[in-house]
Order: structure tokens, then C-alpha cells, then sequence
């Protein structure tokens, strides 16, 4: 008695399926949506990996690097935003970081520690290959091995340390890049020690480690590590490579300019 007709069951669905259609219709912008922003968030990711792994730094590339990072690190809070834990810790974490830079440097520094967190920042690249422009692990000149060698050493120096005024001072060289020339001038990040005719004819009881030698060409420079060890990025030699002088090594055969780091000076 009370039960409907197959045909009139039918005919209800036929009348419900344009409702169930909008509905579903209506609700696929708000899972599409989601899912596309990440898709754009992780499409940003790859770009930035792209310009990470690009081994020349420019003025261009360290620019888009820096921009790139700030969408992807706060496009992933926006992401997040909903999450309640994920969202104060990365807002924790900009605001700590943010701070910690903002704070001032210590005034006293242990000379020799920098020293050689210097020379082991320079020998993580030995072996590396030379390429002309570069500066990281995927190609390097000669340059960018000094300079990034100390970028590195001051950068995680100041983060074990807590000292933000050495994090800051990488940060400063890392965007500032510089010729082998312009190390040699000084250009208030090097100050002259002395001139010789040729690294063999150095005394070598005259430097420290962590000096370095341009040539008075400014064509090349190298690092001393102690010991009579020097390290470079050889064009010749077309990779990163450690020499003790004295050497047949046509570099170490020209007249040199002697200069030290400011930050490392006594």
C-alpha cells in the first residue's frame, strides 16, 4: 500500500539528477582550487631549484634567488595558513629570523677560529671543476672560490655562534660579488700585506692562512692554507686543486699582491 511505482522512483531521480549536477559542479572550484595553488607553489619551488643549481652568480640570479625564495617560503605560509600549528610556526620562524639578523654583532672574535673554518670552507671545493663565473659546488672560478669560501665559513660560524653580525657579513659578501681585481685593490674588504716576485720567493713565516695572492695582473687568485699549501680554481688545470710551493706552476711564478680579509685581520 504506501509503495511507490518503479516508474514514479524514476522519474524523481530524473528530476534530482540537474541538482546533483550543480552541486557537484558548484563544489569542484573548491577542491580544484587547493590543489592548483599548490601546483603553482611547486612550480615556483622548481624554478628557484633551477636558479640554485645555476653555478654562475649574478646580479640577476642572486636577485631572482632572493625573490623566489620569499614567494615560496611565504607562499607556503599562505598554504598552511589553516593549519593552526604550521601557520605560528612559520610565522615563529620568520620572526626569529628576522630578529636574530636585527641584532647586534659581537665585538670580540677568536681570530684563529675564523682562520680555519676559512681554510675548511675553501677545501670543501677542492676538486670541483673550474667554471669561468661560477661559484658553487657545480663550477667555480678562481674568484668565486675565495669568495665563497669565506662566505661559508662566516655563514655557519655565525649560525653555531649565534652571531648575526657574521651571518650578515656573508650575506653582504654574497651579494656583492667581486674580480679577483677588485680583491687585489681592496674596495674596504681587503687590506695589503706585501709584494713578492713569485710565491716561491715568498716567506712564507710573513702570512697566516686564510691570506690570499693576486697576481699584479689581476687576472687570478689563490688562497694560502698553511703549510705551505695553497688552494685555487686552476683555468689551466680546469678544477679546483691544492699546490705546495714551491711549484713549476706558472702561477706561482708570477709577482703577487699579498692581501688579507678585513674580517680576519688582528
Amino acid at each position: 500500500m504506501g509503495n511507490r511505482s518503479p516508474s514514479s522512483n524514476k522519474t524523481k531521480a530524473r528530476k534530482n539528477a540537474p541538482k546533483q549536477a550543480r552541486q557537484i559542479a558548484s563544489a569542484l572550484p573548491i577542491i580544484r582550487a587547493p590543489r592548483l595553488r599548490w601546483l603553482l607553489w611547486l612550480a615556483v619551488v622548481a624554478i628557484f631549484i633551477g636558479v640554485w643549481l645555476y653555478p654562475v652568480s649574478t646580479g640577476y640570479t642572486r636577485a631572482s634567488g632572493v625573490w623566489l625564495f620569499l614567494v615560496v617560503w611565504f607562499g607556503l605560509v599562505a598554504l598552511v595558513w589553516r593549519m593552526r600549528v604550521a601557520r605560528f610556526v612559520m610565522i615563529g620562524i620568520s620572526a626569529m629570523a628576522a630578529i636574530f639578523l636585527l641584532l647586534p654583532g659581537r665585538m670580540q672574535r677568536d681570530e684563529a677560529a675564523l682562520r680555519s673554518g676559512y681554510v675548511a670552507g675553501l677545501l670543501r671545493y677542492e676538486g670541483d671543476r673550474y667554471f669561468w663565473g661560477g661559484e658553487s659546488p657545480r663550477g667555480i672560478d678562481c674568484s668565486g672560490l675565495i669568495r665563497r669560501g669565506l662566505i661559508d665559513s662566516l655563514f655557519l660560524r655565525g649560525v653555531r655562534t649565534l652571531d648575526p653580525g657574521l651571518v650578515r657579513h656573508a650575506l653582504w659578501l654574497w651579494w656583492h660579488d667581486c674580480t679577483a681585481r677588485e680583491l687585489g685593490e681592496g674596495h674596504g674588504m681587503t687590506a695589503p700585506l706585501l709584494e713578492t716576485p713569485s710565491i716561491n720567493a715568498l716567506d712564507h713565516a710573513r702570512i697566516s692562512p686564510g691570506d690570499i695572492a693576486v697576481t699584479a695582473t689581476g687576472i687570478h687568485i689563490i688562497a694560502y692554507l698553511g703549510g705551505n699549501r695553497w688552494i685555487e680554481a686552476d683555468p689551466d688545470q680546469q678544477r679546483v686543486l691544492t699546490i705546495s710551493a714551491p711549484s713549476e706552476n706558472g702561477w706561482f711564478l708570477q709577482p703577487m699582491k699579498i692581501m688579507r680579509w678585513n674580517i680576519l685581520m688582528r
